[in-house]
């Protein structure tokens, strides 16, 4: 029986370049080594005089690993695909030692996973919980044995602060390359807990002509919503960021009162958005128009019902499929989007016989005028 090939521990420090496999890149200083070829080609040799003379602590610690491992195969058995045969799985002494002796937290190759992984969560939109969660867990003890999972303290406080840091000069330094950039601002309220933020946007094009963007604030929004304070809080922003007022060619707000005002007082170059006028503009034509502010409330509470009533759904449903219409949910409106208002009239105009047909066995929870 073959034993198992033993991997190379200097793979602890390198990883294969990802334009040109003919080499490595040390995780330690991010320094491109040749392999000398490609698969059978490649050799470490290169890499090792690397360690040895850039890394000495590492250099001895490898050489300290690698008189502890001693190339011995344990034949260990399990069952295989069939009744009839059984499979052999071979673990080295290699392996045995890597889910031994783990990396320091703070190691750098440690530390490359714990980036690795707080990207995850904030690309993903995934919770800090995600490292104490045991599936999560198991996969990475098999993928990365000698890796552990930090915990949520350690990410919060050493990990992520780090990359917002990294992040923050990164986009501190396109924004100064860039010749004029234009700001989208806007603020709003949480329904939940009544909390407001103030948001404020960047938006430029890059040397290389690439229209770019970053959220330089997402920040709660404390005391009165007036337009000194609205003022404060752009101007604070714009200086955090070392942004120039002549620097901005435009700044983009809605149409309420104390923002435009706070924007005149903060002395930007500004612009209202021309959905929040449009979105303004139909409001007030709905107010002045009783039938059609009566249809759309009407719209809404019927579109309520379904939608607190999985019976009412399925009734609902049960119609669509007897009359041939398509199986479609009814679209709750947001008073604040006008688009979804209209999406949520021409579903009910698409549902409106099997509707209708719901309507007479339920007129005692729905009622409509003769008209309607």
């Amino acid at each position: 029986m073959t034993s198992v090939k033993k991997k190379s521990p200097l793979w602890e420090y390198f990883d294969i370049n990802s334009d040109n496999n003919k080499f490595a890149v040390c995780l330690l200083c991010n320094v491109k080594i040749s392999r000398g070829g490609e698969r059978k080609k490649a050799g470490t040799s290169a890499m090792k005089n690397h360690i040895k003379s850039k890394h000495p602590d590492e250099f001895r610690a490898l050489n300290k690993d690698n008189a502890a491992v001693v190339p011995t195969t344990i034949h260990l058995a399990i069952p295989g695909t069939s009744s009839s045969s059984v499979a052999k799985k071979l673990l080295t002494m290699t392996e045995s030692f890597e889910r031994k002796f783990l990396w320091d937290v703070n190691d750098a190759k440690a530390r490359k996973y714990h980036y690795l992984v707080a990207e995850m969560i904030a690309l993903d939109n995934e919770p800090l919980s995600i490292v104490e969660r045991s599936g999560f867990t198991r996969l990475l003890e098999q993928a990365l044995p000698r890796y552990k999972l930090p915990s949520r303290t350690y990410i919060t406080q050493k990990i992520i602060p780090d990359i917002c840091d990294r992040i923050y000069e990164k986009i501190k330094y396109n924004i100064s390359s860039a010749f004029a950039i234009s700001v989208t601002s806007d603020r709003w309220t949480c329904l939940h807990n009544n909390a407001s933020f103030l948001s404020f946007t960047a938006h430029w094009i890059s040397p290389e002509f690439k229209l770019e963007h970053g959220v330089l604030a997402m920040k709660p929004f404390s005391g009165s919503h007036t337009g000194e304070n609205i003022a404060k809080e752009l101007n604070i922003v714009a200086n955090r960021w070392d942004i120039e007022h002549t620097k901005i060619h435009v700044l983009i707000h809605d149409s309420g009162a104390n923002m435009v005002k706070g924007v005149r007082l903060a002395e930007y170059d500004s612009a209202r958005c021309f959905i929040h006028t449009l979105q303004r503009a139909i409001n007030e034509s709905l107010k002045v128009q009783a039938e059609v502010t009566t249809m759309i409330a009407t719209g809404r509470r019927l579109v309520m019902h379904f939608n607190h009533s999985g019976l009412a759904q399925e009734k609902l449903l049960r119609i669509q499929k007897e009359l041939n219409l398509p199986e479609h949910q009814l679209v709750q409106d947001i008073s604040t989007r006008w688009n979804s208002t209209f999406y949520m009239i021409e579903r009910l105009l698409e549902q409106k016989r099997a509707i209708s047909l719901y309507v007479t066995d339920h007129d005692t929870l729905i009622n409509f005028t003769a008209q309607q």
